[in-house]
């Protein structure tokens, strides 16, 4: 349903004298005080519109589409070091040399990570991470959510998933905001995104 904008200005001047009518001064008047509810009322039938579109949205709007589909702005533990990985990937260095040992990044175990840091996904992020979790919530953990998922947690198509054996996903991404190998380490955690299904194993490999 369309909602119409109501002409203000024409309902007050219909309710007035004659004599009102015919002044510069009240219709200068009327026009100043209207204005504002006529642009108030805009603003409102935008939003009506466009309230659950993560396209338009920005900032709080953003907040408030994600708070709906369960998806917060900030990514706990997310680390922001870097460490020795996968060239291309988020953060990663590369490993040191026999002949300068503090070269490249350290090694990310259990005992170096560093849990207690987080992000705060700027709009753009936010936006693609939303439209992964719309996916994820219906989601039947088919092979093309997975990679839609993927390719909006990265930003790019360059995934590919394949299966070497039963029950063994590997994924292949290019992987610079890091945003999918935070969700790959939180898998089994609440606050997974990645359509996989029970049972099944997956693992990021270089690209």
């Amino acid at each position: 349903m369309t909602i119409l904008n109501k002409d203000y200005v024409s309902e007050a001047r219909e309710g007035s004298s004659s004599l009102l009518n015919q002044s510069p001064i009240y219709q200068a008047f009327l026009s100043a005080i209207v204005e504002y509810y006529d642009e108030q009322e805009k603003d409102l039938i935008w939003l009506s519109e466009n309230l659950l579109n993560e396209d338009v949205a920005e900032k709080w709007h953003l907040d408030f589409i994600g708070m709906i589909v369960g998806q917060p702005r900030l990514l706990v533990s997310f680390n922001t070091e870097p460490y020795f990985g996968f060239e291309g990937s988020y953060q990663s260095e590369t490993f040191s040399t026999a002949s300068n040992p503090k070269l490249g990044g350290y090694w990310n175990g259990m005992d170096t990570f560093n849990t207690a840091s987080a992000r705060r996904l700027n709009d753009e992020e936010y936006r693609r991470v939303i439209k992964a979790r719309v996916i994820f919530n219906n989601s039947f953990c088919t092979r093309n959510d997975l990679l839609n998922v993927i390719n909006l947690l990265t930003g790019n198509t360059s995934a590919s998933i394949t299966q070497p054996s039963h029950g063994l996903l590997k994924i292949r991404a290019v992987d610079t905001q890091g945003l999918l190998s935070y969700f790959m380490s939180r898998i089994d955690l609440d606050d997974n995104i990645l359509p996989i299904a029970l049972g099944v194993r997956a693992e990021q490999v270089e690209v």
